[in-house]
């Protein structure tokens, strides 16, 4: 989780769904976390690059219309 980037999850709400992932991520086994690991990191790369999208067609969409 990221925190400071505009959760929508109250306080009480986000740490009651994080120490519930930390419970879970407890009980996995090594490998399991590594692959749940990976997975994470793999959608934070997407989320970003979707992001990084969106902005560059904001901008084309801009120039298209000066143009």
């Amino acid at each position: 989780m990221v925190r400071g980037e505009g959760n929508s999850l109250g306080d009480g709400a986000q740490n009651s769904l994080e120490h519930a992932l930390l419970a879970i991520w407890r009980e996995l086994d090594e490998d399991a976390q590594r692959d749940l690991h990976r997975a994470a990191v793999e959608k934070k790369r997407l989320s970003t690059l979707e992001s990084r999208l969106a902005e560059l067609e904001a901008v084309v969409s801009d120039v298209k219309r000066l143009a």
